[in-house]
């Protein structure tokens, strides 16, 4: 059993789950751990500054609170492409190399879709920060520490905070990497 395996949390009247990327198991490349079924319909975005300890860019959504740039996949694009484009549009953030880390299970997707859903789980690092866009549905962003999350991060959980110490640990790791 993976410690992954009984943290759940509640978000917007969803259950989730998180299902750790398989190459950071051990596995192949861009796989994951169990075979996914269910079909992508959003994306999070985990943008650190590449400090250690890490810091995470937040944005500061209207009903919401803090939280890492995510929303949903449109029409003919590829998760990637959503995920670059939800950090533009949420955090004015310009983003590198994305690493999936693994992706959380929604069930059900959405109040319209009872079905299972997924939304991939990217980490990144900050290229550049522009000015908010037009039309965007930030207040503004803020960076945050591990240690400051749950105390800004809309509807934290044990489930949340497992994720972002994993992605401490993949940054770490890639940050070593890097150096190699």
């Amino acid at each position: 059993m993976s410690r992954w395996d009984n943290l759940r949390a509640e978000w917007a009247g969803r259950q989730m789950r998180f299902v750790p990327a398989e190459r950071h198991l051990g596995g192949q490349t861009g796989r994951t751990a169990r075979t996914v079924r269910a079909e992508a319909r959003y994306v999070v975005v985990l943008i650190t500054d590449g400090a250690r300890p890490p810091r995470f860019l937040l944005a500061e959504i209207a009903g919401r609170g803090y939280c890492v740039p995510s929303g949903r996949i449109e029409a003919g694009e590829l998760p990637e492409e959503a995920a670059r484009r939800e950090a533009y549009e949420e955090a004015g953030a310009i983003v590198g190399r994305l690493e999936r880390l693994g992706y959380y299970r929604l069930q059900p997707c959405s109040p319209n879709e009872p079905d299972e859903c997924i939304a991939p789980v990217f980490l990144t690092q900050l290229e550049r920060l522009e000015p908010l866009p037009d039309g965007s549905e930030s207040r503004g962003v803020r960076w945050a520490t591990l240690d400051e999350l749950p105390a800004l991060y809309y509807q934290w959980s044990p489930l949340l905070e497992a994720v972002f110490r994993y992605a401490c640990e993949r940054n770490r790791e890639t940050g070593s990497e890097r150096q190699d």
